[in-house]
């Protein structure tokens, strides 16, 4: 099945890319998978003209039906193995329209969602991507395992905030070069699958900021 997607993130995953982004034809979010990179989408796929997907760039990419849900993530498709085309880049204002401007980011006001709540739920209410505007989001490093880590501090809905891990590649170049970012900015967020951090229990599915647009 063709589909026609705006990409509304590209982030880093176990050295391979995770690419989401919003069907233009009927408002669905689509995370497109390949199984024999673990999910993450393959350079050889993702590419076009030799170049990474841009945020904001709208592409046809087929897909095949549901891939791996990973216990939280509905918006997953498998890929057919056919190249990406570019269709053009959708200007700011028109990704605006789809912001969801409500006070819960992904099931709760936490930084991680327990992977069993989403056996207490119906799946057609599971959701792993979220759009959302900040006025007040700021970026820092810090270390973990000894490796240097982006986060973001973002505020939203009624003065809630959250400290989530940075996935976008091309922030985090930016960031890393010291150039100044807006605090005004429109974030995908990005559940990933189940993970026990250093064997704790239960497994907890984490919030990422998984792409960045300044306005």
């Amino acid at each position: 099945m063709k589909r026609r997607v705006v990409i509304l993130a590209n982030s880093f995953k176990v050295g391979k890319r995770c690419i989401a982004g919003i069907d233009v034809r009927n408002g669905e979010w689509i995370r497109p998978v390949s199984p024999p990179a673990g999910g993450a989408v393959a350079w050889n796929l993702r590419t076009i003209g030799g170049r990474e997907p841009e945020l904001r760039d709208v592409v046809e990419m087929f897909v095949q039906g549901d891939g791996p849900d990973e216990g939280c993530q509905p918006e997953n498709r498998l890929l057919k193995l056919v190249s990406w085309q570019h269709i053009r880049v959708m200007s700011v204002d028109r990704v605006l329209r789809y912001c969801e401007n409500n006070d819960i980011i992904l099931h709760n006001d936490s930084d991680s969602v327990e992977a069993d709540y989403f056996q207490t739920i119906p799946k057609h209410q599971w959701k792993s991507l979220q759009l959302i505007r900040s006025s007040d989001v700021s970026f820092y490093a810090n270390t973990w395992e000894g490796k240097k880590r982006w986060r973001a501090r973002l505020e939203y809905g009624r003065k809630r905030r959250l400290d989530l891990g940075l996935t976008d590649p091309v922030l985090i170049e930016r960031l890393s070069r010291n150039e100044k970012i807006s605090h005004d900015c429109l974030l995908t967020i990005s559940l990933a699958g189940p993970w026990t951090p250093g064997g704790i229990q239960p497994k907890r599915c984490y919030k990422l900021v998984a792409g960045v647009i300044e306005l």
